[in-house]
């Protein structure tokens, strides 16, 4: 069947399940930067220890994910890229009960054949018992392959600019040479971001960091700059992935605050590429 926008948004994209262990929680954890000064590190050692553990608020990114639905719906899988996600957190993952992802296409919008398409759709994460709501996420995709196939549905809201002036806060996170190694064992085992000729069929010199690697750091960065002693969560964090990083690189995480409201965009300054953009999170 030739794709076009309608039959990408009437895909019917597989529920999922999933039980998430201490174990997953932990490997998430240390994957985004919690517990990087080790066991001496107090104020996030609640999040990789499994005695009283705390999940990460960004976990929810990794649970119950549909898998590569959109080459199953026919896109261009190898140039497709994440373009930007927003989670909403309702409380946090528990440990060992049943969950399930239910999700549905939101929108398709054409930016012509050599601009690509983005593409949007909406996961709702659940327990399975009781439906109780764990999460809610929206994801947006660029399929930089498949432009000229119309549009459909209705897209989110664009997210907002960060403000014109000096940032409050700055973070800055040293992403370490095997981040990407790292955290492809939470699940994402797209070749793009470990084998070289994968990368360079994508339009990259070498591999590119996940995306919700780098959201996970920036979730983590601006707990740790607002509320040192990590005792504050995140009901919300949504951003643009605006360029690629790289493993080993730093992202400097620029921030504005009004009150629990959190603006923020990331920065490899060695490079001069602001590679989040349009950031939001709310602490809980």
């Amino acid at each position: 069947m030739m794709l076009s926008a309608q039959s990408i948004l009437d895909f019917p994209v597989p529920q999922a399940t999933h039980v998430v262990t201490a174990r997953d929680a932990i490997l998430y954890a240390l994957s985004v930067g919690y517990g990087t000064d080790g066991p001496d590190d107090n104020k996030t050692l609640k999040y990789v220890y499994e005695r009283d553990l705390v999940t990460a608020p960004t976990l929810a990114n990794i649970v119950a994910h549909p898998g590569p639905w959109m080459k199953d719906a026919g896109v261009d899988w190898a140039r497709l890229v994440h373009s930007e996600h927003r989670l909403t957190i309702h409380r946090p993952v528990p440990l060992d009960v049943p969950l399930i992802s239910r999700s549905r296409v939101l929108s398709v919008v054409d930016r012509g054949v050599e601009k690509g398409v983005f593409v949007s759709f909406e996961r709702l994460i659940a327990t399975a018992d009781s439906d109780e709501p764990i999460a809610t996420i929206v994801q947006t995709n660029a399929c930089r392959g498949d432009g000229g196939c119309g549009s459909a549905g209705s897209a989110p809201e664009p997210l907002p600019k960060v403000p014109d002036r000096e940032p409050d806060l700055e973070f800055n996170i040293d992403i370490p040479d095997n981040a990407a190694l790292l955290y492809r064992l939470n699940g994402d085992l797209n070749p793009l971001h470990v084998d070289p000729q994968a990368a360079g069929r994508s339009g990259f010199d070498r591999p590119i960091l996940h995306g919700l690697c780098s959201f996970g750091y920036a979730g983590y960065a601006i707990v740790a700059a607002i509320d040192p002693s990590m005792a504050s969560g995140l009901s919300a964090i949504a951003a643009r992935f605006s360029a690629p990083i790289f493993p080993g690189e730093t992202i400097t995480v620029q921030m504005w605050r009004n009150d629990a409201e959190i603006r923020f965009r990331g920065l490899v300054a060695s490079r001069g590429a602001t590679i989040l953009d349009n950031g939001i999170a709310r602490l809980s």
